[in-house]
């Protein structure tokens, strides 16, 4: 009997002391909640564990906020802009984008509070939010990264979890540099149609939208320009200089395949180069914005060579402009001499 009374005592000290452990351990858990939230700074947890040994079998990339979304593939050629025509995209972005996600951390946790969202930013942008997701699939299109960011001016990063209302403020990875401009489109192509030397340009004729159309040119790459047609009185040379070189100094804000944009050009341009190329520009509205096409045309057999190297870049396209510089490209006479009629 004595037997069994000893068993007894043995067996509930065990059990109070696995009890005891146990409150231990969950104190321990709680205290160390309670102080990661008392000292963000030590706060260490990957904002997505395990992306560097999964990101290497992504396929494609979703982004989408109220200003743009866009899909970007791995196609055969490399890494592609998929809706717009499998335009490449810069290998710099990607990485930049990989590298931002795989090293960001969480420095703070914040609300659980769906209804305050809105206020950080991370509200979803596909139910009108203000939000950006990101999305990245793999082979088998099963998610391994599936985010909204909430992104400040100033800097400051917030996200959630698609699906989940936990909040967390984030930081950047240890080069600094973050995640690339997500709601920028243009940022991630090279945008540039035109990259000629400076003093390659040596007429440029220009039909605009409104007025008679007039011709700029110069002697030599190292001559001032001047309105050549109509003979007019000298207008203002930075001005002149300014329009005679805008289409080599494009920076387009979205591209599509050429076909995709019909219509009548609104303004046209044709710019010949020293050399004896023809660049043909034609501006077309289409959706509420300006487009640019263009088709290099060679004046000479020996030219032609060159005209299919431009070609091959920039024919297949229709590059969306913003309205300061659709505006600037083919300006009507009288902003370059006012007293043209």
């Amino acid at each position: 009997m004595s037997t069994d009374l000893a068993e007894r005592r043995k067996a509930r000290a065990l059990t109070l002391l696995l009890i005891a452990g146990a409150t231990l351990g969950v104190a321990a858990v709680t205290s160390a909640i309670e102080y990661r939230s008392a000292h963000p700074e030590q706060a260490s947890e990957l904002v997505v564990p395990g992306l560097a040994n999964t990101i290497a079998g992504a396929q494609r990339v979703s982004i989408a906020s109220s200003e743009a979304s866009y899909r970007i593939e791995k196609t055969q050629r490399g890494w592609a802009m998929r809706d717009r025509g499998d335009f490449p995209v810069q290998a710099a972005r990607l990485e930049q984008l990989t590298r931002g996600l795989t090293d960001m951390r969480i420095s703070r946790r914040l609300t659980a509070d769906a209804s305050k969202h809105a206020r950080l930013g991370v509200d979803d942008p596909r139910q009108g939010g203000r939000g950006v997701l990101v999305q990245i699939e793999n082979a088998e299109r099963a998610f391994v990264v599936d985010l909204i960011f909430g992104i400040e001016p100033g800097g400051r990063t917030f996200v959630r979890r698609t699906g989940q209302d936990q909040v967390w403020e984030v930081r950047a990875d240890p080069s600094g540099r973050g995640l690339p401009p997500l709601r920028d489109i243009a940022s991630w192509l090279n945008l540039r149609p035109l990259e000629l030397p400076e003093d390659s340009l040596a007429r440029v004729e220009i039909i605009p939208a409104t007025g008679r159309g007039y011709v700029l040119a110069r002697a030599a790459g190292d001559q001032p320009w001047l309105i050549v047609s109509p003979d007019l009185a000298a207008a203002s040379q930075s001005l002149v200089t300014t329009t005679a070189q805008h289409l080599n100094e494009l920076r387009p804000t979205d591209v599509l395949e050429a076909p995709a944009i019909q219509g009548a050009a609104k303004a046209r341009l044709r710019a010949i180069t020293f050399q004896g190329v023809a660049i043909e520009a034609e501006l077309i509205e289409s959706d509420g914005k300006t487009w640019l096409k263009l088709v290099a045309r060679a004046q000479s057999p020996e030219q032609e060579a060159a005209a299919l190297e431009l070609n091959n870049r920039v024919a297949g396209w229709a590059y969306a402009l913003s309205e300061m510089e659709a505006s600037e490209l083919a300006p009507a006479l009288a902003t370059l001499l006012p007293a043209a009629q």
